[in-house]
């Protein structure tokens, strides 16, 4: 069934970057001009295997003891298009830094020749402090009075500060609301498991 040949190339994909293999991943890709790939850093999209193969041989040459796993796998195909949905894990050593994201992707396939090939991949990282945290209950009357079911303390924590800190971070800052010299180390920057990701690590 073609549902199961996509996928069989998501786990072909994740044996080539576990195994740091730059042509296996480049016979899962098509040539054509026109893929994309979509990622979170800037500049967010990256255009031909021209672009994209060589910034996972940089992601291959920067980062060590990668570990990538999927899960929850649904793959459809309709005629000459077909596409899958995962959540990813991904660990590794950037230098100095460990590595522990995750996150959800959508690969869109294209048969070619009667083979199919990636055409297009959308990564999103799930942000550090959601990815640390259970899975929160729907919320009250009483939370989110902006209508957006959020909390003050929630939407300081899962977007970067947007709302007031939770009272744990309270201690941190000065009379201004500004973080105090000394008040803990930033925690490393997310990544993805994608070549564009690895970038965003000093």
């Amino acid at each position: 069934m073609d549902d199961d040949a996509i996928r069989a190339l998501v786990d072909k994909e994740v044996a080539a970057i576990n195994a740091r293999d730059l042509r296996a991943l480049s016979e899962i890709w098509s040539k054509d001009k026109d893929i994309l790939l979509f990622d979170v850093p800037p500049p967010g999209r990256f255009l031909g295997w021209d672009r994209i193969g060589p910034l996972w041989k940089d992601f291959f040459d920067k980062v060590s003891d990668i570990h990538l796993t999927v899960d929850a796998v649904r793959a459809t195909t309709d005629g000459s298009l077909g596409y899958a949905t995962y959540d990813w894990a991904m660990t590794g050593r950037l230098g100095s830094y460990a590595l522990d994201d995750r996150g959800q992707a959508t690969a869109i396939y294209r048969k070619e020749g009667g083979q199919w090939r990636l055409v297009h991949a959308h990564f999103s990282p799930v942000p550090p402090a959601l990815a640390a945290s259970p899975a929160r209950p729907a919320p009250s009357s009483k939370e989110g009075s902006d209508g957006t079911g959020a909390t003050a303390a929630s939407s300081g924590q899962a977007s970067g500060g947007a709302g007031k800190p939770g009272a744990a971070d309270a201690e941190k800052l000065d009379a201004t609301g500004q973080k105090k010299p000394g008040a803990g180390l930033p925690a490393a920057p997310e990544a993805s498991p994608t070549p564009a990701g690895a970038e965003q690590k000093p």
